[in-house]
């Protein structure tokens, strides 16, 4: 059976074109003016009944700039580094080095 919505398929019918944010149900109104209609009826029918939960992204961006700062680090870089990711010195060390837990 062929389903015009099926983001598998790939295809979005050509009057959903002509459907503005408002005109959506309330719950994707909001998504569908962050990314526009035609995603947010994709990820509505990729995720349909699931609960789909966003963790905050800054830590997730966090996580990966330090890991973009360990990889640039090559062991006399500090200074350019802190410079140009507006950090200090020292916490450039601790995310390159970050300290050891002692296990008791």
């Amino acid at each position: 059976m062929h389903d015009p919505l099926d983001p598998a398929q790939g295809l979005v019918p050509a009057w959903l074109k002509q459907v503005r944010p408002q005109d959506l149900p309330e719950v994707y109104q909001e998504m569908a003016e962050v990314i526009g209609v035609e995603a947010t009826v994709r990820l509505a029918q990729t995720f349909a009944g699931a609960s789909v939960y966003f963790p905050k992204l800054e830590r997730a961006l966090l996580a990966l700039r330090n890991q973009v700062i360990r990889r640039e680090f090559d062991g006399a870089n500090v200074k350019q580094l802190a410079r140009r990711w507006n950090l200090s010195s020292r916490h450039l060390r601790h995310i390159v080095n970050p300290p050891r837990r002692d296990r008791a």
